[in-house]
């Protein structure tokens, strides 16, 4: 895949399946200061800690045998789409405040990235997609496509841990509407060709210890990065 596009961060995730009962990641431990909320529910086995940080909305949920830490942008305007902000540096934070925690030992691991880049018309919409997506050949008249593909790729150095990468490209027309006393005042429309990263470690990979889970986040970027076609960051 040939990289044309400058990605943006619409969301980023990190997921830790199969993990003991009543372990959870503190969201203190991750950003170092408390969340603005946590939210117990006692009869769902579920916690919510959230609150702002890195432009963003940073939430960890905890339920049974699942935590997952995930940060979003923040809609600022009803007329754009939020963003984190570019990829590499989002992702060069996110993996950073990850390698600082020390986390339980779990079954599987996963990370999540959704990713987003506007071309200002259908034409350059449609040659963006065809340069991202060379495998795909469609013809000029077709729009709203959609393509999902899993890569498994076997790491022989990290415990001959197997890795799910699933990319889900799509090429779609965004519009915004925004009404005042049910009238319609305003309508944009957005081009969008959006990435969305889905990487997880096999079911059937035995992963090391946790002490050695910073290897297998590190293998997590690197793959995020290069199906995104972006370059590692300075310190990667």
């Amino acid at each position: 895949m040939t990289q044309t596009a400058a990605w943006t961060t619409e969301a980023i995730r990190f997921t830790l399946l199969g993990i003991p009962e009543g372990v959870q990641v503190s969201w203190q431990s991750l950003v170092g200061a408390e969340p603005e909320s946590v939210t117990n529910r006692p009869a769902q086995q579920l916690s919510i800690q959230e609150g702002p940080f890195a432009n963003g909305r940073l939430v960890i949920t905890s339920h049974p045998g699942r935590v997952d830490i995930a940060l979003s942008a923040i809609p600022t305007d009803p007329m754009k789409h939020p963003s984190l902000g570019d990829f590499v540096s989002i992702s060069a934070v996110f993996e950073a405040r990850l390698n600082s925690i020390k986390l339980p030992t779990v079954a599987r691991l996963a990370m999540g990235v959704t990713l987003n880049v506007f071309p200002e018309s259908l034409e350059k919409s449609k040659t963006m997609f065809r340069e991202l997506v060379p495998e795909l050949n469609f013809g000029t008249d077709v729009s709203d496509l959609m393509l999902q593909v899993n890569r498994v790729k076997k790491f022989p150095k990290i415990s001959g841990m197997v890795m799910n990468r699933l990319t889900r490209w799509s090429q779609l027309l965004s519009q915004t509407v925004q009404y005042q006393n049910s009238e319609a005042m305003a309508t944009k429309n957005i081009h969008l060709i959006q990435l969305e990263l889905d990487l997880n470690t096999s079911p059937t990979s035995k992963l090391p210890h946790a002490d050695a889970y910073k290897t297998i986040i590190a293998a997590f970027f690197s793959e995020a990065r290069s199906l995104a076609g972006v370059k590692e960051n300075a310190n990667g």
